[in-house]
């Protein structure tokens, strides 16, 4: 903030000046006297020379001046002479009058002046200010001094783009005032104005001070430090800076240069693309302004931060100088690279294994990318036959560990369980479990990973309802056949012909959240379990809590055993934990809750397998293809014992939460992964709170976080409408409802639709019938989806009508620009209507876009007629000398409304050209073009290499494209007879050429 500070100015000294060698005032001044009042002044003069000075005086003329009675004075080198002035005014008004001294060189006097109190203030007379930038600021300061005797208001009046300041004050006698001058040009010329401060009563009396600066436009140039070689700087050209592959959640930072060539500072801003959403910027500039001085550089850094995997990021940068004159747009490409984590194989085979015993195999994981992957095996190992070490773990880089898989069958049955991999910034991967438990009297079929691929074809068939001793009758009655896989399917006699359906591909994404445990789910599942999630909340003792009841449903057309997996320290556990559950029926069970200790947190998921009874005996199997494996319940259960007024101990965590969900066509369903870590030393249990938002899915909904460990979760949503809408949902820790964690995110269906230029017409220029003409058309894609378009002309506009790219992909936030090429073929109007046909990007070849969107393209040219013709009709060169040479300017004019490119020929008609001589006049070009309205200059050289009469005739053709192929007319030239020299000249000639 500017302060302007009011100072008293210093009594300036009386002006004195030397006259022969006598200093003296210049004049003696009295202010502020009184009537009837004599004021006396001294006078002083003093001898500055090195001998004595003899001078006498004359009194002053008028009665209101007097001094003593004049007298010769006499002064010693050095010596001063005091005299005294009195001054006796008689009225209010102003006094004046004048003391003479007389010597031997001459005579001087000293006015004597009385004054009345008065306005009045100075300042300099002119002022220049510092060059300046149109948009920028300039200042300058200068002194506004009260010489008067009164206290005097003033104003200030000032054309723009000048501003003063302040404008209006009060000074008091003797004060002055620093004033701040401001320049703010908009036109860069030179600025020649007059300001005006008005003061005094009535502020009729005025000073006026000219102001003088000069305004310059500011120049920047933009260049890419550290060039790679796939950025674009070419000047003139966009100007792109490439970031590479760039991790996600990590920052790399690129840095332009500014170099300002101009004698002015370049203040200029950093503006980004304006249609975006702020979080949805991958590319930061945190310089938004700033200025580079004259002749000197600035770098200027770009970070790429992405979040969102798999995506081609792309924005616009605007370095905008001031005055908006000129502005560099600077188009910022990045691309987002996930982990890649890689399981060795998909499915873990532990064989037959007798009750009792153990089974372990190993595996490794391991990570393809330089990103780091967090990785979580979602299953609760201590409560499965199953178990993996580790559990969770971190990749760095490309890197590799080793998991231990674990089999210890707790009842003698087919085991099977397909557990999924969570990777953060990943989709999940699948790891099918599976094993044999003999016992001594039991003793099923078993289960190899060849079931498993005929399991899910089965599954897509419909046949994994029935149970193995069904499938095998129909099989024998010819009901089932199998395929050339070994699968089982309908006869094809049944099918009338009807291929056999196959196993689907299952994104991952889908598989995961629509597993059978949710509302809904890819397949109906054969045996389900109501709830599947239980929270017995808090169980403080010395009761225990009422069980839950639970319900489980055989959908199934044969009888299923179920066993649930217990561990004998588990505080949950299921009753009763083996059945047997007839075809279509159900059964209640009763989940148990018994805390062991008071204040503390308890998270399990608990596991039973259901499969069909007929499996518990290999004899009962007679078509290996007929062996179904087993399915897998779980159940999650939590609770504490923490006392009503006991206070919870406090989660120590951090959240890696996107604030966006990936881009999606209609109807599809968006996905994102968060990363928790469980910092403390304590344990962590999490669960979504009721009054999160429904219409997104979090799985896992609720869990136990080891310290030190974290926890994977993947929600899910579906975004309608066009605008952005906020999910709000939030994670309770610690079963306590004030360790709230508030998550944000917004989603929205991305449109198919683009941004077209110049209200979807293209014009293009008069062209001549048999040329081309091109126009550009840009669209842009304002979409996070990359898009693909393709342009449908109809076969009757193909021969007058291409654009290239014809079909192509346009990536998110990008811009493309098409050329348009119009080739007459009469002259005429034309009005073309092209469409334009737009869908979402990256379906399967010979795919039928599920959704398109559809743009008309107005397309306006004209095809005419044209000739060329030369200004002087025939060139005469007059008499040149053999084997010297002479030029002159043949003209070239095109008064058409179309561009025209031709090509002349030359062809000597007198004397004949012998051989493969060159004809003896030559053009420095034969080829060319000519805008509408326009004309050419073509220098002939003519050079004689013998005496005889010369003539040659020019004529030209007009060239067309058409593909790759060039035609031309040439129509024949009439020959000139040759005329008579003189001995020893030749003279040269051009006639009229025939199109010319």
């Amino acid at each position: 903030m500017d302060t302007y500070v009011c100072f008293p100015k210093k009594q300036s000294k009386t002006k004195k000046r030397v006259i022969w060698g006598i200093e003296v005032a210049e004049e003696l001044q009295w202010k502020g006297w009184r009537l009837g009042k004599e004021i006396t002044k001294n006078l002083a003069l003093k001898n500055l020379t090195l001998k004595i000075q003899k001078m006498k005086y004359r009194p002053p003329k008028t009665k209101f001046f007097f001094t003593v009675i004049p007298q010769p004075i006499f002064l010693s080198p050095g010596i001063t002479f005091t005299l005294p002035i009195i001054f006796r005014p008689l009225e209010e008004k102003e006094y004046a009058d004048q003391l003479w001294f007389e010597k031997e060189e001459g005579m001087f006097y000293v006015d004597l002046r009385a004054t009345l109190p008065c306005h009045n203030l100075t300042c300099p007379s002119f002022l220049e200010l510092p060059m300046c930038a149109v948009g920028d600021v300039a200042e300058a300061w200068f002194c506004l001094e009260n010489v008067g005797d009164l206290p005097t208001f003033f104003t200030w009046e000032f054309p723009s783009p000048f501003h003063i300041l302040p404008t209006t004050g009060l000074l008091e006698p003797g004060q002055a005032s620093c004033t701040k001058v401001t320049f703010h040009p908009l036109v860069a010329i030179i600025y020649e104005v007059q300001a005006t401060c008005w003061y005094g009563k009535g502020s009729k009396q005025k000073r006026s001070i000219q102001l003088r600066a000069v305004a310059k436009c500011a120049q920047l140039l933009v260049s890419i430090k550290q060039k790679r070689p796939e950025d674009q700087d070419a000047e003139g050209a966009q100007k792109v800076l490439h970031f590479g592959s760039v991790s996600v959640g990590c920052t790399v930072e690129r840095q332009i240069k500014l170099y300002n060539p101009s004698v002015v500072s370049a203040p200029f801003r950093i503006e980004v693309a304006p249609d975006m959403l702020a979080e949805d910027h991958a590319f930061s500039c945190p310089t938004t302004h700033g200025n580079v001085p004259p002749g000197e550089k600035k770098s200027v850094s770009v970070f790429f931060h992405p979040e969102t995997l798999d995506i081609r990021a792309i924005d616009y940068l605007s370095i905008v100088p001031s005055g908006c004159a000129s502005q560099t747009l600077l188009k910022v490409v990045g691309f987002c690279r996930g982990p890649e984590v890689y399981l060795q194989h998909h499915c873990v085979n532990f064989g037959w294994v007798n009750l009792g015993q153990t089974s372990e195999q190993a595996l490794w994981i391991e990570g393809r990318s330089d990103c780091t992957a967090y990785f979580q095996f979602a299953m609760d190992c201590q409560e499965s036959v199953f178990s993996i070490r580790p559990t969770f773990g971190t990749l760095v880089g490309k890197a590799r560990v080793t998991l231990h898989c674990t089999f210890q069958p707790t009842h003698p049955i087919i085991y099977s369980r397909r557990v999924a991999c969570l990777v953060h910034h990943q989709d999940p991967l699948f790891l099918d479990l599976i094993g044999t438990c003999h016992s001594d009297s039991t003793k099923p079929a078993i289960l190899r990973p060849q079931h498993l691929t005929w399991y899910r074809t089965h599954r897509a068939r419909g046949l994994t309802f029935y149970p193995p001793d069904i499938l095998g009758i129909m099989l024998r009655e010819k009901k089932l056949q199998q395929d050339k896989d070994g699968a089982l399917m309908i006869s094809t006699e049944d099918l009338e012909d009807m291929s056999a359906l196959q196993c689907p591909l299952i994104p991952p994404m889908t598989e995961y959240f629509f597993d059978g445990t949710s509302d809904l789910a890819i397949f109906p599942p054969p045996v389900s379990i109501e709830p599947t999630e239980v929270d017995f909340g808090a169980c403080p003792g010395p009761k225990n809590p009422n069980p839950v009841p639970l319900y489980l449903m055989n959908h199934t057309k044969g009888k299923i055993t179920v066993i649930w997996t217990h561990r004998s320290d588990c505080p949950f556990w299921v009753t009763p934990d083996t059945c047997d559950v007839p075809p279509l029926k159900s059964m209640a069970m009763r989940l148990h809750f018994h805390p062991p200790y008071p204040n503390c947190l308890y998270v399990v998921e608990l596991e039973a397998f259901a499969v069909y009874k007929v499996l518990r005996s290999y004899n009962n199997i007679e078509e290996d293809c007929t062996v179904c494996p087993s399915w897998c319940l779980t159940l999650r259960a939590r609770g504490h014992s923490y006392g009503a007024f006991l206070e919870h101990h406090i989660p120590q965590y951090s959240l890696d939460a996107p604030k966006l969900f990936p881009a999606v066509s209609s109807n599809e369903p968006s996905y994102r992964s968060l990363l928790l870590i469980n910092k403390g030393s304590m344990m962590l249990t999490f669960n979504l709170a009721p009054q999160s938002s429904s219409d997104i899915s979090l799985r896992p909904s609720s869990g136990l976080v080891a310290p030190k460990a974290h926890q994977i979760l993947f929600v899910c949503t579906y975004p309608k409408g066009n605008s952005w809408k906020q999910h709000i949902f939030y994670l309770q820790f610690n079963f306590c409802p004030q360790y709230l964690k508030e998550v944000i995110m917004q989603s929205r269906e991305e449109p198919l639709q683009l941004k077209l230029d110049t209200c979807r017409s293209v014009f293009f220029k008069p062209t001549w019938v048999g040329c081309s003409s091109t126009s550009l058309f840009t669209f842009h894609n304002p979409l996070r989806l990359p898009l693909e378009f393709e342009w449908r002309i109809s076969q009757q506009h193909r021969k007058m009508l291409a654009v290239q790219p014809a079909r192509g992909l346009i990536q998110p936030s990008d811009s493309l620009t098409l050329t348009w090429t119009f080739s007459p073929l009469e002259e005429t109007k034309y009005l073309f209507r092209v469409g334009m046909w737009v869908w979402k990007a990256g379906l399967p070849p010979n795919t039928k876009p599920p959704a398109t969107t559809h743009y008309m393209l107005r397309l306006v040219g004209v095809g005419i007629t044209s000739s060329l013709s030369a200004k002087e009709k025939e060139l005469d060169f007059g008499n040149v000398l053999v084997n010297s040479t002479q030029s002159r300017l043949l003209v070239l004019l095109n008064d058409g409304n179309c561009t025209l490119y031709y090509r002349l020929y030359l062809e000597q008609c007198s004397p004949k050209v012998m051989g493969s001589s060159p004809p003896a006049l030559q053009l420095d070009r034969t080829e060319g073009s000519m805008p509408p309205r326009s004309r050419d200059t073509i220098c002939l050289t003519a050079s004689p290499n013998q005496r005889s009469q010369y003539s040659w005739t020019i004529s030209y053709s007009l060239l067309s494209h058409r593909g790759s192929t060039v035609t031309w007319s040439v129509t024949p030239p009439p020959r000139s007879s040759p005329t008579g020299c003189p001995p020893g000249t030749a003279q040269a000639r051009s006639p009229k050429s025939s199109p010319l």
